[in-house]
Formats: C-alpha cells, sequence, structure tokens
C-alpha cells in the first residue's frame, strides 16, 4: 500500500494507521489472476462467497426515489430509522456512462456500501444517473446537481444533516464526481454543497468522444483537472494495483502528480492486491483495506465541518 498526503495541511486530522490488505488466499488468487483487466460480473462472482445476501437486511431500505423524470434519475436511501444530525454518503456507479446501476436485485452490490455507510453511523445514499448513448454531458453531471440537491432538501427525514454529505464515485461514478466537483457551474449550491470528494479509480482528464462529445472546446472544457486544483473541497482519491493500465492507473498517477505539483492538499492511496472492482467488492467482509483509510478521513473532515459550524 502507498499512502500520500500532500501537503501535510490535514496531517495533524489523520491517525497513522495500518490497513487490512489480507483477502482470503482463494480470493486473492482470483483477483490476480484476472490481471489488469475490469470485468464487473466476473470479480462480483468472486466476492459473492464472502459476502452476505442482502447486506441491508435489518435496515430501512427506500428504493427508487425520483429526484428528476427520467427513469434513470432515480436513487435509494438506506438508514437505520433511529437517530437525526448524521453524515449522509452518496455513492454514484461506475459502468462507463453506459451502464451499471445503483444497485440490482439479489446482488450484494452496491449495498455492501451502503451498510458500511451505516455502520459508520451514517445515511447510505445509492444514485443512478442518465447514460449513453441518449444523454451526454451536461446531463450527468446535472444529474449529479439534482440528486444532491434531493438528499439535501430530504435527509433530515432518514436522520441525515444536509451540511454533512459526502459524494464518492467509483470508476465512471468517480469520472463524474471529478467533473462535478471541479466545475462550480454545476454546483446546486456555493461550493458544491458536500464537505469531502472521493474518487475511486476514476478518469480527470477529457477525451473526444463518449459523454464529452468530440466539439475541442467542450472536450477541453470537461476537463476535471484544473477545476481540482482550486476547489477547496477535500479530496480523496484511490486507485488500484491490478486496475487496467489505461486509463485507470495512468488517470490515477497523472492526477497525484499534478495536484502534488500545484500544492493541492489531497490524499492518494494504491489498494494492494486489488483490482479495479473489488476494492468496493470487497468493503463488508474481512478484509478492509479501503475503509480502514476511508472511514478516519471522513471523520476528520466531519471534525472540520463541525468545528466551521460552532
Amino acid at each position: 500500500m502507498e499512502k500520500f498526503i500532500v501537503p501535510l495541511a490535514f496531517a495533524a486530522l489523520l491517525v497513522p494507521i495500518s490497513a487490512n490488505a489480507d483477502l482470503p488466499p482463494e480470493v486473492a488468487k482470483a483477483v490476480a489472476a484476472m490481471g489488469h483487466v475490469n470485468d464487473a460480473g466476473a470479480t462480483r462472482k468472486i466476492f459473492d462467497p464472502i459476502q452476505p445476501k442482502d447486506p441491508v437486511a435489518g435496515l430501512k431500505v427506500e428504493r427508487d426515489i425520483a429526484y428528476g423524470s427520467d427513469p434513470l434519475q432515480k436513487l435509494d436511501v438506506v438508514s437505520s430509522g433511529q437517530g437525526t444530525g448524521k453524515p449522509v454518503l452518496v455513492f454514484v456507479h461506475g459502468g462507463g456512462f453506459t451502464g451499471g446501476d445503483k444497485h440490482a436485485p439479489g446482488q450484494f452490490t452496491n449495498d455492501n456500501l451502503m451498510k458500511w455507510a451505516n455502520d459508520q453511523g451514517m445515511v447510505g445514499v445509492e444514485i443512478n444517473y442518465r447514460l449513453l448513448p441518449k444523454n451526454m454531458l451536461p446531463d450527468q453531471a446535472n444529474d449529479a446537481r439534482d440528486a444532491l440537491a434531493w438528499v439535501a432538501q430530504n435527509a433530515a427525514k432518514y436522520g441525515g444533516d444536509p451540511n454533512k454529505i459526502f459524494l464518492w464515485g467509483h470508476s465512471a461514478g468517480a469520472s463524474l464526481v471529478g467533473i462535478y466537483v471541479s466545475h462550480p457551474e454545476y454546483h446546486y449550491k456555493q461550493g458544491g454543497g458536500i464537505i469531502g470528494a472521493v474518487m475511486t479509480s476514476g478518469g480527470y482528464e477529457s477525451r473526444p468522444g463518449g459523454i464529452f462529445g468530440t466539439d475541442p472546446d467542450k472536450v477541453k472544457a470537461a476537463s476535471s483537472v484544473e477545476g481540482l486544483k482550486k476547489t477547496s473541497i477535500p479530496l480523496f482519491f484511490t486507485r488500484a494495483e491490478w486496475d487496467p493500465d489505461t486509463p485507470q492507473i495512468a488517470q490515477g498517477e497523472m492526477i497525484h502528480r499534478v495536484l502534488t505539483e500545484a500544492g493541492r492538499d489531497h490524499v492518494f492511496h494504491v489498494m494492494k492486491t486489488h483490482n479495479h472492482m473489488s476494492q468496493i467488492d470487497s468493503v463488508g467482509t474481512s478484509e478492509h483495506q479501503l475503509t480502514d483509510l476511508l472511514g478516519p478521513w471522513l471523520t476528520a473532515r466531519l471534525a472540520n465541518a463541525k468545528s466551521s459550524s460552532n
């Protein structure tokens, strides 16, 4: 595992920890055998035997709540049904902007993340958003905006605090988080309305095609890099040891280097023994490398939020 906190403006809030990187031997062997491949279905099957069939059993779950008029503008809220003033963790799934889902019935993904959020005393929200080929930017960024606005408006109903929202994205979801964070024109309120952004194996440079289109000026304007240098939102990045070399490893190393050179506070970790999907598929199992690192970072951000509101 590699750990970077650059520069050390947040160091006083972060306690050095040793993350658990020990997957069960048969699971680690299967992940390594896949190599630098992104295969969501195959990776999920590796983790099926060590994940609960229903990670959110016993929690209060509301599915497919509309935050817009499009069938894909839906979200799930997972809460304990008890307590008030809790932080809210909003998760944005991946899928190359052509597929993916917040949750597929009968699968543990991504309810395992919602269970973890609740175990940390948070409210969990997982969202869908509009996809290619029908929808391109700015639709996806506007969906992130509208989903967050819905969460802020409704958080208290589920015991959440609208002033303590974290945004976490994986793969294309991480790319979308980067786009949202780095472009204030998409923010539903000044500062983005979030107290931290987590990006797991995303892409941060725009390129022709996909949601970016082919107009050179629009493609360039869609890049997250310059905006991530300038944002005041705290940033936490990971990439996996077994991520695809292109784009995830290259993009992870690039954003870490660029932000470091710019003197921009951020945290960057390499998830050892993991591939593109196993980073998040492992959440909720006995292996908790990612959450051992992420949990204290979230706690530190909450400490800042509390002190700034006093």
